[in-house]
This record gives C-alpha cells, structure tokens and sequence, in this order.
C-alpha cells in the first residue's frame, strides 16, 4: 500500500518536474545562445577593427609618389598550322606495324587549380537600408547593393585624393557593397575572371564610367582577396590585375616580377602606379574548377551520331556558350602549350552530363576499357565535321568542351579537349594531351595492358588516342607525326 501511495505521488508531482526540467532547459539554451552571440559579435568587431586598420595603412601608402611604368607588348598566341585530318584505312600490313614509344623529354605541367581568394577580413554589414544596382550577366540577374548616403567622389587626380577616396570607402557603411559583392560570388559560382567582370558592369551601372568605378571596383577587389594595382594617367585612374596566367592579346605592367594587366585600358600609356599592397593578396586564376551557374537559355538539341552508330543528343545552355566566347585566352609561365590543360581542366555543365551522358554510358557499360575508349575515341572522330579556325575565327581559337558540342566545326585540339573530358568522366581514367607540333592529340592509361604506340608519364603507360586520326583505333599515331618531338602535357 505504502509503495502504491509513492507510485501516485511520484505520477502527480512529474508535470511539475517536468515543466521545471523544461524551464531549466530553455534557460540554459538562451544562456548559451547569448554567449554564442556574445562572442560572436567580438569577433566580428575585431575582423572589422582589422579591415579598418589594413585600409588605413593601404591609404597612407598610397599618399606616396606613385612611380611611372612603361606599358609592355601584348603576349600574342603563336600561330598554329593547320594540318589537315587523315583518315585511316586499314590493310594487313597495319596489322604487323610494331607499336612505337614516344620518348618526349618534355612534359608541361601547370600548377594546382587556386582556391577562390578569401576576403581580407569576413564581413557582416549592420542592418540599414541602401540601394540595390542589378545587372544582367549572362542572362543571370546579379545585385550588389550601395549606401542610401554613397557620397564617393575622386576630388582630383592625384594621390592624396586617391587616398582620401579609399579611406571614404573603409567606412562601415560601404560593408553593405562588400558583403553583397561576396555574396553574388558565392551564390554564382563565379570564377575569378566572372567576378571581375560583374563588379566592372555594376560599378559602371552606379557611376558610369568614371573614376570613381575604377576606385569601386579596385576596392571591391582587394577586399575580395584579390591582387591589384592602381595606376593614373592625368585624366585616368586604371585597376590592373595580376594573373597568374600570361593572358594573350592584352598589354600588361611589369612589377615586381609580375605582369599586371589593364584588361580596359588604352593602348601605349606611360602609367603612374602605386605600390601599395595587401598581405594575402592573390593573383587572378584562369583555371575553373567550377562553371558560373548562369540562367539556363536552351540551344536547339543537337544528335551526334558516329560512324558507328554512336548516338547522343544534347541541348546547351547559351548564356555558358556566351560567357565562354568572352574567357581570355593564357598560357602559363610564358609556354604557350599549356593553354590547353585550363580548357581540358574545365568541367562540363551538370545539365548537359544529364543528357549527353546515359546514352554513351549504356552503350559502353559492358565493354572492356579498351573497346569502350575505342568507341567514345570514334564518336568524336566521326561524329563531328573538322574545320580550321584561321577560316572560322581567323586565328587559333582553342574550345572548352562544351563548345565543341555547340559549334559546328572543330579542330584537332577541339577534339582532344572533349574527348579527355569524356575518358575522364565516364571510365575514370587519367588522360594526358599529346602536342606534336602544330597538333594535339591524347593518350590514356588503361588499367590492363593495351596494344598500340605509348609514352611512359609518371611510372605509367599512357596508350596514344587521336581524335583527329579518322576511324583509327586506339594506339594509332597520326602519319606525319615527329613522335621524338612529342611534348607531354599533364592534366588533372
């Protein structure tokens, strides 16, 4: 009876404890929540007092006289000659030919992809109105947002102006636009040339084209993590940006050992430039891990049908295909074969593996490595019409693999791009580009033994693969080629 009074008591008196166990639980959470918060409004006063202090110094430095720099002659794409494709045609005597090892001395490697830069300082803008400018990238609506009060203005063209500018825009109030701006970046998926280009276009659209959108810009810039000078002429105040690539066609400044570029600006200038600088700056990258997520506008869908009855069919995105016809050609290290690796390197858009891929999967899924390389190696060798770009573009026009499977023609480096991408994603397989001179070609590293003309890269054999050498299989060199002249270049 005693036992059953206890039992009774104890289920009378659990809502109480009950409801005091809950109470002590939110209180407890609201306590740690306010300590979180608590610290996590220190930091982010001390990752603006830091922002604050490398600005100021940044300014004071630009107050010093800037020293005049003489422009540089343009890095021009070495003309390539066309060579036209060839077709095999198989007899019994191919069938005797030894296989031949390419014994190149030269392999060109180009250096790990760079992570995105990091602000200089993470940003957290205090709550208040201001002005949304938006643009229209690519199709893609991108907004950066501006002070209600923006007062920027460059009273004169001289240093201290400059600097005062600059120390104008330090202020807290412009933490709005830096936020904003690294926000878009992340949101879109922008490449460093893309983000480069949105803050030039919405600069612009808030200033015109002004000074004072070239200080913007610059400032955007280096908070952003980025690598940047700033140069004057008397009329003009000029961003350039350090890239770690030698960009073709554009005139650069050498400082420092670095080029810097003024990817807008007029030709033959004599150029005042400042030295100041930031601690974690970092050169602009040309390489892209990651495609800009644009809207997607749809091409019309294309089939593409080899020889042998290889079919698949693939609808683009246009606003890639436009963004791509505005990415700059570079090499790296001033040798111009690397050029290639950066267009090899980039991925394909997710949308477009969606569609272009499953065919080509099922119809290799049971074949051995060599029969399903042979067959994707014929795909691209029968399924696309060749063309030369000095007639199509006028000069050497090198394609990401996505535009190959836009455009209507391609050439042999075209070709190798694609046909890299496609080993690479659909089998796994490590695939290096061949260059001959004046042609690309591939080779693969099969897992298992493959009969046919090799090169040895890394303690592995790399079996050759040319998408130009018309319905030859796997292991055929093209006639004409100097395989002793063979340069090895390494993709990742």
């Amino acid at each position: 009876m005693k036992k059953f009074l206890l039992f009774i008591l104890a289920i009378a008196l659990s809502p109480a404890v009950f409801a005091q166990s809950a109470s002590d639980f939110e209180k407890f959470r609201q306590q740690q929540s306010a300590q979180f918060n608590s610290y996590r409004d220190k930091q982010q006063q001390e990752f603006d007092a830091f922002r604050k202090r490398v600005n100021a110094e940044y300014a004071e430095f630009m107050r010093r006289k800037w020293e005049p720099f003489n422009e540089q002659e343009a890095i021009e794409p070495q003309k390539e000659q066309s060579i036209a494709p060839v077709h095999y045609e198989p007899n019994t005597a191919d069938q005797e030919v030894e296989p031949v090892e390419l014994k190149s001395n030269s392999i060109i490697i180009i250096p790990e992809p760079q992570p995105t830069p990091a602000p200089i300082a993470p940003v957290k803008a205090k709550p208040a109105a201001y002005k949304r400018v938006t643009i229209a990238y690519f199709g893609t609506l991108i907004t950066i947002g501006f002070p209600n009060d923006d007062d920027l203005t460059i009273a004169a063209l001289d240093e201290d102006a400059i600097a005062d500018a600059w120390t104008k825009l330090s202020d807290a109030r412009y933490d709005i636009t830096v936020q904003t701006a690294l926000e878009a970046r992340q949101k879109n998926k922008l490449c460093d040339w893309a983000y480069m280009s949105v803050l030039q276009q919405a600069t612009e659209k808030k200033y015109g084209k002004t000074n004072e959108a070239t200080l913007m810009q610059a400032f955007l810039m280096t908070q952003s993590g980025y690598r940047i000078r700033l140069g004057m002429t008397d009329t003009k105040l000029y961003m350039l940006v350090a890239s770690q690539y030698d960009i073709f066609n554009l005139r650069y400044y050498q400082l420092d050992n670095t080029k810097y570029y003024v990817v807008n600006g007029d030709k033959g200038l004599r150029m005042y430039i400042t030295e100041a600088r930031f601690g974690k700056e970092q050169s602009l990258s040309l390489q892209m891990t990651q495609l800009p997520q644009l809207n997607t506008e749809p091409t019309p869908k294309r089939t593409l049908t080899s020889k042998r009855g290889l079919t698949s069919t693939v609808s683009l995105n246009q606003n890639l295909i436009d963004f791509f016809n505005t990415y700059p050609q570079a090499c790296f290290n001033g040798d111009q074969t690397t050029r290639w690796a950066a267009y090899a390197n980039t991925p394909l858009e997710e949308s477009v593996k969606q569609s272009l891929y499953p065919p080509l999967q099922r119809t290799i899924q049971n074949m051995s490595e060599r029969d399903a390389v042979d067959m994707l190696l014929n795909w691209v060798q029968t399924a696309f019409d060749y063309g030369y770009d000095d007639e199509i573009w006028g000069g050497d026009r090198a394609f990401f693999a996505q535009e190959t499977l836009f455009y209507p023609y391609s050439d042999c480096e075209d070709r190798s791009i694609l046909f890299s991408r496609l080993v690479r994603d659909l089998m796994g397989l490590d695939v290096v580009l061949i260059y001959y001179p004046n042609h690309l070609a591939t080779a693969v590293a099969f897992n298992d033994p493959v009969k046919g003309d090799w090169l040895t890269y890394k303690n592995r054999t790399y079996t050759v693969c040319d998408p130009t050498y018309i319905n030859a299989g796997v292991g055929r060199t093209m006639p004409g080629m100097n395989n002793q002249q063979a340069q090895v270049i390494a993709l990742k």
